[in-house]
Protein backbone atom coordinates (compact mmCIF):
# COMPACT_ATOMS: atom_id res chain seq x y z
CA UNK A 1 0.00 0.00 0.00
CA UNK A 2 1.46 3.13 -0.76
CA UNK A 3 1.18 6.34 1.22
CA UNK A 4 -1.62 7.63 -1.58
CA UNK A 5 -3.89 4.66 -0.64
CA UNK A 6 -2.83 4.75 3.21
CA UNK A 7 -4.48 8.07 3.47
CA UNK A 8 -7.25 6.99 1.82
CA UNK A 9 -7.81 4.23 3.78
CA UNK A 10 -7.46 5.87 7.17
CA UNK A 11 -9.94 9.08 5.48
CA UNK A 12 -12.74 6.69 4.78
CA UNK A 13 -12.20 5.07 8.17
CA UNK A 14 -12.57 8.86 9.93
CA UNK A 15 -16.33 8.72 7.88
CA UNK A 16 -17.55 5.54 8.51
CA UNK A 17 -16.20 6.08 12.30
CA UNK A 18 -18.03 9.76 12.38
CA UNK A 19 -21.12 8.34 10.82
CA UNK A 20 -21.14 5.44 13.22
CA UNK A 21 -20.80 7.80 16.43
CA UNK A 22 -23.04 10.44 14.93
CA UNK A 23 -25.57 8.72 13.33
CA UNK A 24 -24.88 10.18 9.86
CA UNK A 25 -25.35 8.60 6.24
CA UNK A 26 -22.27 10.56 4.74
CA UNK A 27 -20.71 9.19 1.32
CA UNK A 28 -17.18 8.31 2.29
CA UNK A 29 -16.11 8.34 -1.39
CA UNK A 30 -18.29 11.82 -2.22
CA UNK A 31 -16.03 13.40 0.76
CA UNK A 32 -12.64 12.14 -0.07
CA UNK A 33 -13.44 13.50 -3.85
CA UNK A 34 -14.39 16.82 -2.69
CA UNK A 35 -11.00 17.06 -0.41
CA UNK A 36 -8.85 15.61 -3.32
CA UNK A 37 -10.26 18.54 -5.56
CA UNK A 38 -8.98 21.09 -3.24
CA UNK A 39 -6.17 19.45 -1.26
CA UNK A 40 -2.88 18.95 -3.47
CA UNK A 41 -2.18 15.03 -3.63
CA UNK A 42 1.02 15.36 -2.64
CA UNK A 43 -0.17 16.47 0.71
CA UNK A 44 -2.49 13.30 1.37
CA UNK A 45 0.44 11.16 0.24
CA UNK A 46 2.43 13.15 2.86
CA UNK A 47 0.01 12.32 5.75
CA UNK A 48 -0.50 8.83 4.35
CA UNK A 49 3.05 8.52 4.97
CA UNK A 50 2.99 9.86 8.33
CA UNK A 51 0.94 6.37 9.25
CA UNK A 52 3.29 4.94 7.54
CA UNK A 53 6.25 5.57 9.45
CA UNK A 54 3.78 5.69 12.51
CA UNK A 55 3.63 9.32 13.28
CA UNK A 56 0.14 9.57 13.41
CA UNK A 57 -2.18 7.36 15.03
CA UNK A 58 -6.26 7.39 15.27
CA UNK A 59 -7.10 7.12 18.69
CA UNK A 60 -8.31 3.74 19.91
CA UNK A 61 -11.76 4.31 21.58
CA UNK A 62 -14.66 3.51 19.71
CA UNK A 63 -16.64 7.06 19.64
CA UNK A 64 -12.75 8.79 18.58
CA UNK A 65 -11.33 6.70 15.94
CA UNK A 66 -11.92 10.48 13.33
CA UNK A 67 -9.42 12.01 15.88
CA UNK A 68 -5.83 11.63 14.89
CA UNK A 69 -2.56 12.44 17.37
CA UNK A 70 0.75 12.29 17.43
CA UNK A 71 2.23 8.65 17.98
CA UNK A 72 4.56 9.70 20.31
CA UNK A 73 2.66 12.09 22.55
CA UNK A 74 2.51 11.48 25.97
CA UNK A 75 -0.66 11.39 28.07
CA UNK A 76 -4.02 10.51 26.63
CA UNK A 77 -6.47 11.81 23.85
CA UNK A 78 -5.80 15.35 22.84
CA UNK A 79 -6.36 14.45 19.10
CA UNK A 80 -8.12 16.72 16.27
CA UNK A 81 -10.84 15.83 14.61
CA UNK A 82 -10.52 15.29 10.84
CA UNK A 83 -14.33 16.23 10.04
CA UNK A 84 -16.58 19.17 11.00
CA UNK A 85 -20.39 19.08 11.52
CA UNK A 86 -21.68 21.27 8.26
CA UNK A 87 -25.11 21.49 9.48
CA UNK A 88 -28.45 19.53 8.51
CA UNK A 89 -26.37 16.47 8.93
CA UNK A 90 -23.79 17.48 6.69
CA UNK A 91 -19.77 17.19 6.94
CA UNK A 92 -17.08 18.89 6.11
CA UNK A 93 -13.26 17.90 6.12
CA UNK A 94 -11.55 19.80 8.77
CA UNK A 95 -9.80 21.59 5.75
CA UNK A 96 -6.68 23.17 7.70
CA UNK A 97 -5.90 20.10 9.53
CA UNK A 98 -4.96 18.48 6.37
CA UNK A 99 -2.44 21.38 5.28
CA UNK A 100 -1.07 20.94 9.21
CA UNK A 101 -0.63 17.33 9.03
CA UNK A 102 0.57 17.48 5.54
CA UNK A 103 3.72 20.14 6.14
CA UNK A 104 4.25 18.03 9.73
CA UNK A 105 5.30 14.88 8.03
CA UNK A 106 7.10 16.70 5.52
CA UNK A 107 9.21 18.52 8.11
CA UNK A 108 9.30 15.79 10.25
CA UNK A 109 11.35 13.59 7.61
CA UNK A 110 14.13 16.26 7.33
CA UNK A 111 14.20 16.96 10.83
CA UNK A 112 14.48 13.29 11.68
CA UNK A 113 17.51 12.94 9.31
CA UNK A 114 19.32 16.21 11.16
CA UNK A 115 18.49 14.53 14.82
CA UNK A 116 15.97 17.15 15.47
CA UNK A 117 12.44 16.76 16.89
CA UNK A 118 9.05 17.88 15.43
CA UNK A 119 5.79 18.63 17.07
CA UNK A 120 1.99 18.80 16.12
CA UNK A 121 0.52 21.50 18.33
CA UNK A 122 2.99 22.20 20.66
CA UNK A 123 2.24 24.87 23.34
CA UNK A 124 -0.67 25.41 20.98
CA UNK A 125 1.52 26.58 18.48
CA UNK A 126 0.53 24.76 15.23
CA UNK A 127 4.28 22.74 14.03
CA UNK A 128 7.06 23.52 16.09
CA UNK A 129 10.97 21.72 15.60
CA UNK A 130 13.33 21.90 18.08
CA UNK A 131 17.69 21.42 17.75
CA UNK A 132 17.95 20.40 20.67
CA UNK A 133 16.73 22.47 23.42
CA UNK A 134 16.79 25.33 20.46
CA UNK A 135 13.14 26.18 18.92
CA UNK A 136 14.36 26.33 15.64
CA UNK A 137 11.24 26.60 13.48
CA UNK A 138 7.75 27.42 14.20
CA UNK A 139 4.72 27.23 11.12
CA UNK A 140 1.60 28.49 11.64
CA UNK A 141 -1.08 26.45 9.08
CA UNK A 142 -4.25 28.24 7.63
CA UNK A 143 -6.56 26.71 5.25
CA UNK A 144 -6.65 29.66 2.48
CA UNK A 145 -3.90 31.91 1.39
CA UNK A 146 -6.31 35.18 1.97
CA UNK A 147 -5.85 34.21 5.65
CA UNK A 148 -2.41 33.78 5.51
CA UNK A 149 -1.71 36.81 4.20
CA UNK A 150 -4.23 38.62 6.56
CA UNK A 151 -2.37 37.24 9.65
CA UNK A 152 1.08 38.17 7.76
CA UNK A 153 0.04 41.55 7.30
CA UNK A 154 -1.00 41.54 11.17
CA UNK A 155 1.85 40.00 12.57
CA UNK A 156 3.90 42.72 10.87
CA UNK A 157 2.27 45.09 12.91
CA UNK A 158 2.55 44.16 16.15
CA UNK A 159 6.27 43.16 15.27
CA UNK A 160 6.14 46.93 14.49
CA UNK A 161 5.04 48.48 17.48
CA UNK A 162 5.33 45.97 20.14
CA UNK A 163 2.91 44.61 23.09
CA UNK A 164 2.42 43.31 26.33
CA UNK A 165 1.43 39.56 27.30
CA UNK A 166 -0.96 40.98 29.10
CA UNK A 167 -3.48 42.93 26.41
CA UNK A 168 -6.12 40.75 25.13
CA UNK A 169 -6.28 38.90 22.43
CA UNK A 170 -9.86 37.86 22.50
CA UNK A 171 -10.82 37.07 18.75
CA UNK A 172 -6.94 38.75 17.60
CA UNK A 173 -5.38 35.42 16.28
CA UNK A 174 -2.14 37.81 15.02
CA UNK A 175 -1.71 38.84 18.70
CA UNK A 176 -2.02 35.70 20.12
CA UNK A 177 0.18 34.48 17.48
CA UNK A 178 2.87 36.95 17.96
CA UNK A 179 2.78 36.24 21.82
CA UNK A 180 3.72 32.81 20.40
CA UNK A 181 6.86 33.87 18.90
CA UNK A 182 8.20 35.70 22.13
CA UNK A 183 6.31 33.79 25.14
CA UNK A 184 8.67 31.72 27.48
CA UNK A 185 12.04 31.07 26.21
CA UNK A 186 10.39 30.15 22.75
CA UNK A 187 11.83 32.90 20.52
CA UNK A 188 12.01 30.00 17.55
CA UNK A 189 14.49 32.02 14.65
CA UNK A 190 12.44 31.04 11.87
CA UNK A 191 8.52 31.58 11.72
CA UNK A 192 6.55 29.61 8.09
CA UNK A 193 3.32 30.11 7.02
CA UNK A 194 1.71 27.86 5.10
CA UNK A 195 -1.88 27.48 3.35
CA UNK A 196 -3.61 25.40 0.32
CA UNK A 197 -1.28 26.32 -2.38
CA UNK A 198 0.68 28.90 -0.18
CA UNK A 199 3.75 28.55 1.62
CA UNK A 200 6.46 31.35 3.07
CA UNK A 201 9.36 31.40 5.31
CA UNK A 202 10.61 34.46 7.48
CA UNK A 203 13.89 34.94 9.75
CA UNK A 204 12.70 36.34 12.40
CA UNK A 205 14.70 39.30 14.81
CA UNK A 206 14.10 39.94 17.90
CA UNK A 207 14.11 43.60 19.26
CA UNK A 208 15.35 44.17 22.76
CA UNK A 209 12.08 46.63 23.75
CA UNK A 210 8.31 45.71 24.02
CA UNK A 211 8.01 42.57 22.61
CA UNK A 212 9.23 43.79 19.01
CA UNK A 213 10.06 41.47 16.32
CA UNK A 214 10.87 42.14 13.01
CA UNK A 215 9.96 39.06 9.86
CA UNK A 216 12.49 38.52 7.20
CA UNK A 217 10.70 37.10 4.29
CA UNK A 218 13.19 34.97 2.89
CA UNK A 219 13.98 31.83 -0.44
CA UNK A 220 13.16 29.05 1.39
CA UNK A 221 11.49 26.01 1.83
CA UNK A 222 9.93 24.76 5.41
CA UNK A 223 12.15 22.09 5.69
CA UNK A 224 15.65 24.46 4.36
CA UNK A 225 16.30 26.14 7.53
CA UNK A 226 16.79 22.79 9.57
CA UNK A 227 20.00 21.41 7.17
CA UNK A 228 22.21 23.49 9.38
CA UNK A 229 20.93 23.61 12.31
CA UNK A 230 22.93 22.60 15.06
CA UNK A 231 21.78 20.04 18.04
CA UNK A 232 22.24 21.02 21.41
CA UNK A 233 20.80 20.07 24.46
CA UNK A 234 17.24 18.25 24.94
CA UNK A 235 14.10 19.53 23.62
CA UNK A 236 11.64 20.64 26.21
CA UNK A 237 9.04 18.50 27.55
CA UNK A 238 5.54 18.14 25.95
CA UNK A 239 3.14 20.90 27.31
CA UNK A 240 0.67 19.32 29.82
CA UNK A 241 -2.06 22.18 28.70
CA UNK A 242 -2.36 20.81 24.66
CA UNK A 243 -4.56 17.72 25.05
CA UNK A 244 -7.34 20.07 27.72
CA UNK A 245 -7.31 23.02 24.99
CA UNK A 246 -7.88 20.55 22.37
CA UNK A 247 -10.92 19.06 24.03
CA UNK A 248 -12.40 22.29 25.47
CA UNK A 249 -11.93 23.46 21.64
CA UNK A 250 -14.31 20.55 20.72
CA UNK A 251 -16.41 20.94 23.09
CA UNK A 252 -17.45 24.64 23.26
CA UNK A 253 -15.52 26.78 20.90
CA UNK A 254 -15.48 30.17 20.82
CA UNK A 255 -17.86 30.05 24.20
CA UNK A 256 -14.69 30.04 26.04
CA UNK A 257 -10.60 31.28 24.79
CA UNK A 258 -7.14 30.27 25.43
CA UNK A 259 -4.36 32.30 25.53
CA UNK A 260 -0.97 32.65 26.51
CA UNK A 261 -0.28 33.47 30.48
CA UNK A 262 2.21 36.40 31.38
CA UNK A 263 3.73 35.02 34.40
CA UNK A 264 3.69 31.20 35.85
CA UNK A 265 0.99 30.22 33.92
CA UNK A 266 1.15 28.66 30.45
CA UNK A 267 -2.17 29.48 29.62
CA UNK A 268 -5.47 31.18 30.66
CA UNK A 269 -8.89 29.83 29.87
CA UNK A 270 -11.67 33.12 29.71
CA UNK A 271 -15.42 33.02 30.08
CA UNK A 272 -17.54 36.04 29.62
CA UNK A 273 -19.46 36.63 32.68
CA UNK A 274 -20.95 39.59 34.18
CA UNK A 275 -18.38 41.80 35.23
CA UNK A 276 -16.33 41.05 32.23
CA UNK A 277 -13.84 37.71 30.98
CA UNK A 278 -12.86 35.72 33.82
CA UNK A 279 -9.89 33.09 34.32
CA UNK A 280 -12.07 30.01 34.37
CA UNK A 281 -9.51 28.13 34.77
CA UNK A 282 -5.19 28.63 34.43
CA UNK A 283 -2.91 26.03 33.82
CA UNK A 284 1.02 26.42 34.91
CA UNK A 285 4.13 25.46 33.49
CA UNK A 286 4.70 22.47 35.83
CA UNK A 287 0.67 21.38 35.57
CA UNK A 288 -1.11 22.89 38.41
CA UNK A 289 -4.53 23.51 37.65
CA UNK A 290 -6.42 26.83 39.23
CA UNK A 291 -9.82 29.01 38.98
CA UNK A 292 -10.23 33.03 39.58
CA UNK A 293 -12.87 32.53 41.92
CA UNK A 294 -13.68 35.93 42.68
CA UNK A 295 -13.90 36.95 39.11
CA UNK A 296 -15.61 33.57 37.82
CA UNK A 297 -18.83 34.89 40.24
CA UNK A 298 -20.15 32.85 43.01
CA UNK A 299 -22.88 30.99 40.89
CA UNK A 300 -20.44 29.72 37.94
CA UNK A 301 -17.68 28.74 40.80
CA UNK A 302 -20.27 26.64 42.75
CA UNK A 303 -21.31 24.91 39.84
CA UNK A 304 -17.86 23.59 38.69
CA UNK A 305 -16.92 23.13 42.29
CA UNK A 306 -19.55 20.66 42.52
CA UNK A 307 -18.95 18.87 38.86
CA UNK A 308 -15.61 18.74 40.12
CA UNK A 309 -16.35 16.99 43.53
CA UNK A 310 -17.80 14.24 41.56
CA UNK A 311 -14.59 12.85 39.91
CA UNK A 312 -12.85 13.35 43.04
CA UNK A 313 -11.61 17.19 42.49
CA UNK A 314 -11.83 19.85 45.17
CA UNK A 315 -12.23 23.26 44.67
CA UNK A 316 -12.37 26.10 47.18
CA UNK A 317 -14.78 28.51 46.26
CA UNK A 318 -14.06 30.45 49.16
CA UNK A 319 -11.01 32.09 48.09
CA UNK A 320 -10.52 34.70 45.49
CA UNK A 321 -8.87 32.25 43.54
CA UNK A 322 -7.39 28.62 44.52
CA UNK A 323 -5.83 25.55 42.89
CA UNK A 324 -7.62 22.79 41.94
CA UNK A 325 -6.44 19.55 44.10
CA UNK A 326 -6.93 15.86 44.43
CA UNK A 327 -6.74 13.86 47.82
CA UNK A 328 -5.90 17.03 49.93
CA UNK A 329 -2.78 17.52 46.83
CA UNK A 330 -2.71 20.08 43.98
CA UNK A 331 -3.78 18.65 40.80
CA UNK A 332 -1.78 17.82 38.26
CA UNK A 333 -2.90 18.54 34.45
CA UNK A 334 -0.50 15.28 33.20
CA UNK A 335 -2.16 12.92 35.69
CA UNK A 336 -5.71 13.32 34.30
CA UNK A 337 -7.66 12.54 31.51
CA UNK A 338 -8.04 15.81 29.54
CA UNK A 339 -11.33 14.58 27.81
CA UNK A 340 -12.94 14.14 31.32
CA UNK A 341 -11.67 17.94 32.79
CA UNK A 342 -12.76 19.21 29.28
CA UNK A 343 -16.50 17.50 29.91
CA UNK A 344 -17.00 19.27 33.66
CA UNK A 345 -15.81 22.78 32.08
CA UNK A 346 -18.23 21.90 29.57
CA UNK A 347 -20.87 21.30 31.79
CA UNK A 348 -19.95 23.41 34.29
CA UNK A 349 -20.67 26.26 31.54
CA UNK A 350 -23.80 25.10 30.15
CA UNK A 351 -25.81 25.31 33.15
CA UNK A 352 -24.71 28.84 33.32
Amino acid sequence: MDALERFRKEFKGWVRSHNQIKEFNTDPDEILGRLENKIPESNLRQIGAAFINGWLENEPEEDRRYFVRESDRPGLRGGQWMLEHAGSGNVNPCWELYVQMADYSRIRTVAEKHGMTTRLEDGLLDITVYAGNKMVLYVENKKEKSQALHLLDRMHKYGESGFSMDDPDKGNDPLRKSKYLIRGDAFPEYFGLSAIDYEKMFQVEYHDTDNRFTLHEIDMSLTEPLLNAVVEGEPRPHSVVDPLALEIDHLLGDKVWVSPGSGQTAFNFYLPTETGDAIFLGVYEDGRVWSHIKTIGKVISDQLAGALSYVGISLDTSKEWAFWKRKGATLKLQDEDPLEIARIVAGSISLY
